[in-house]
């Protein structure tokens, strides 16, 4: 039986799927996407990056469809989603290790994903993302994009 590779899926493949058809990359990226949904790759992202599409959807969404698409969205996407260090619902992570990611160049945001990536690479095989470029030789673990899995 074949190991089914581990993904970490950035927010932009989630924003593409959810408010962009038109892109030129949207029939890939739903390929890609496909493929979690249907269980051939283990997909999982972060609580940083399901907080960054909500937000970024909460412009164009009623306050009920956004906590539907917050409350369903793991379910929607078939992933999982994985935490920082801390407790329930206490969200935490540890500033010298964030700023060290920053140092290398990544944005607050970025930095918060990769930290979190960092803390479970042992599980994860590769880090989905169309902007591959803001993360190459930086991320914990080996960065493509979703028309490359």
């Amino acid at each position: 039986m074949r190991k089914r590779s581990r993904v970490l899926i950035d927010t932009d493949v989630f924003i593409i799927d959810l408010r962009y058809p038109q892109d030129p990359r949207y029939i890939e990226n739903k390929k890609f996407l496909e493929r979690v949904r249907q269980g051939e790759l283990v997909g999982l992202t972060t609580f940083f990056n399901l907080m960054e599409v909500c937000g970024i959807l909460s412009f164009n969404l009623s306050p009920q469809s956004l906590e539907e698409l917050f409350l369903g969205f793991a379910t929607r996407f078939n992933v999982k989603i994985l935490f920082p260090q801390g407790r329930d619902e206490e969200v935490c992570f540890t500033p010298s290790e964030v700023l060290a990611l920053m140092k290398r160049k990544l944005s607050f945001g970025n930095a918060l994903i990769a930290e979190v990536a960092g803390r479970h690479r042992r599980h994860l095989d590769i880090f989905v993302t169309w902007n591959s470029f803001y993360f190459e030789g930086k991320f914990p673990i080996k960065v493509i994009t979703p028309n490359r899995v």
